[in-house]
């Protein structure tokens, strides 16, 4: 009885050993046959700086990514796109001593998906600068080009400080087209305003 019991955790060990082996060959399977072409960044774009006061606390700015290829691959194309935004407060009473809340979100248009939202709390005379980003929808095959619409979404929290946020911004988007390792001839992005 002894041996058994000496025994039975090694096979139970194999088992799992062998269990893990086979789960690890399958992770690697599928992560080599999705080859990906390296990311192609656009030239940063710098829109006009914007307003916010607490008489009109939100703006949302249209934001267009177009990715062309002088060589159609017929493949999917997947897109990211980031924005460094910079936000500075003048209360309308420089003895103010309540700090409004300033948000910035990317929000993908026609799915109103979104991608992690930025906010920060705001210093009279301060500058707050945060980096937002979002993963664009997945379903555009490249044919002469693929589009996305994004908003970049500015908002003042409401507290009843007076004042203004003045914001400036630059948008920068990111493309890479799936299941190739090399990058289509003639590959571009470009982030514009509509």
């Amino acid at each position: 009885m002894p041996h058994h019991r000496e025994t039975a955790p090694h096979s139970r060990l194999r088992h799992w050993a062998s269990r893990l082996a086979l789960l690890v060959a399958s992770v690697s399977v599928v992560a080599t046959s999705q080859a990906i072409s390296d990311d192609v960044f656009s030239e940063p774009y710098t829109g006009k700086p914007v307003s916010l006061t607490t008489e009109a606390p939100k703006a949302s700015i249209p934001l267009v990514m177009v990715a062309t290829a002088s060589k159609s691959p017929d493949k999917l194309v997947e897109a990211e796109m980031k924005a460094l935004v910079t936000a500075r407060w003048t209360p309308a009473d420089p003895s103010q001593t309540v700090s409004p809340v300033f948000r910035a979100v990317l929000r993908e248009g026609g799915n109103d998906f979104s991608g992690p939202e930025g906010s920060s709390p705001l210093v009279a005379g301060d500058s707050v600068t945060m980096e937002i980003h979002t993963y664009l929808s997945r379903d555009c095959t490249m044919g002469t080009s693929c589009q996305w619409t994004t908003n970049l979404d500015l908002e003042l929290q409401p507290n009843g400080a007076a004042g203004t946020v003045e914001v400036v911004w630059t948008a920068t988007g990111s493309a890479h087209v799936v299941d190739t390792s090399s990058t289509p001839k003639g590959f571009t992005v470009i982030v514009s305003e509509p």
